[in-house]
């Protein structure tokens, strides 16, 4: 029987160019910082998973890897739903949602990965089988301020295949022009969808705003208006639904089938937004059933590498509800030097891959040619600025 050895976090840092001036409400996005989760079996295999939130932090990921090293070791790989619960319940204590959910989401996805590579099965495999040939992917950044960059980038997205392509508010006062220019630019053969990254960063404006946000919306359809209001704010997000005719999608730091149930009870939510790294399969199974019993779409968040973005085409593969995954299509190398094959989306869909596991790997070299050192992440600002109402 093949064993857990070692459960570690890898994280990788690639430093944007100066040029691309990525940025959105909450601050500047000056890096992609990659936390990865390596899960090694005693027999010398190895999977991969991501932990989404290892973008925002760093020594709290070491830490609880640490500990739920100390809780898997020895643990039979294939038995990846008991490692779920084992952890789930080991933690009861102080792990129902944020990092610690999110690195048992690493975990899971990397154990996914190594099982699949043991049995040399693709993950849809592992998860029931297909249920479509291919599932949609849409090509996300749009972290611009001015229309010119904004529009050659979707441009570009389309270039590639997609036919979907989500942008960031950057300013509440701005994003209704720069949708209209984009709309403009692509007419009808682009879907647009608009991330207001829970409305505003660590100075949230007011739910006012992304009403008149919506309303202005409206007109230009975009698919969804991504996390308008604040993740804790429930009935914010009732009221959002209320005054506009723009689904709502939400929300990627609720990690667990148990954490979604209120939104889904008190219907906040036009399209369900679990984050796969996060949630992990296990718990992404749970919350896909819950969001089908509320008969609600789901739209899959994998902002990350091409290891979590792979979780979520395996994932949309098979989930009956799932409309959509996400691409992180900033420009950047390590998706290409993370595939063992590389994918390119056609009609803005991607076909079921055939390599066993997610389809990823790691070189070794990566962790030298893109060492992390830690910082502080300017993708959220804490400076003073007014409530903007």
């Amino acid at each position: 029987m093949v064993k857990i050895a070692k459960v570690e976090p890898l994280f990788l840092r690639y430093r944007y160019p100066a040029h691309l001036s990525y940025r959105f409400a909450a601050g500047v996005v000056e890096n992609l910082d990659a936390g990865l989760i390596r899960v090694t079996a005693d027999n010398g295999e190895y999977g991969l998973g991501e932990v989404t939130f290892g973008t925002h932090t760093y020594e709290p990921v070491l830490g609880i890897a640490a500990h739920f090293n100390r809780v898997l070791e020895g643990f039979p790989a294939r038995e990846i739903n008991r490692a779920w619960e084992t952890m789930y319940q080991e933690s009861r204590f102080w792990n129902r949602y944020g990092i610690g959910i999110a690195v048992m989401g690493g975990i899971n996805m990397a154990m996914h990965d190594l099982l699949g590579k043991l049995l040399d099965l693709p993950v849809y495999q592992l998860l029931g089988g297909l249920v479509r040939s291919r599932i949609r992917v849409y090509a996300s950044n749009g972290l611009y301020t001015t229309a010119e960059p904004l529009i050659a980038d979707a441009k570009r997205a389309q270039a590639h295949g997609f036919d979907a392509y989500k942008l960031r508010v950057t300013d509440p006062r701005t994003v209704g022009p720069l949708v209209r220019a984009l709309r403009e630019a692509l007419g009808r053969d682009m879907d647009i969808m608009v991330d207001a990254g829970e409305a505003g960063g660590a100075v949230p404006w007011s739910v006012s705003i992304s009403q008149k946000i919506a309303k202005e919306l409206e007109p230009l359809e975009p698919l969804w208006l991504e996390e308008p209001v604040r993740v804790e704010n429930i009935e914010g997000y009732v009221e959002m639904r209320q005054a506009t005719t723009v689904n709502i999608a939400g929300a990627e730091s609720l990690p667990t089938a148990y954490a979604f149930l209120p939104y889904l009870t008190r219907g906040a939510f036009d399209v369900v937004q679990f984050d796969i790294a996060t949630s992990g399969f296990t718990e992404g199974t749970r919350i896909a059933s819950l969001a089908a019993v509320h008969e609600k779409p789901l739209a899959i968040h994998s902002w990350g590498t091409l290891v979590t973005i792979m979780a979520g085409i395996h994932f949309g593969l098979v989930t009956p509800n799932c409309a959509i995954t996400e691409y992180n299509f900033t420009e950047h190398p390590l998706n290409e030097l993370l595939a063992v094959q590389g994918i390119r989306p056609r009609d803005g869909h991607v076909t079921a891959p055939e390599a066993p596991g997610l389809g990823v790997k790691l070189d070794p070299a990566l962790l030298e040619r893109f060492p992390y050192t830690a910082g502080r992440n300017t993708m959220m600002s804490t400076a003073e600025k007014d409530l903007a109402l």
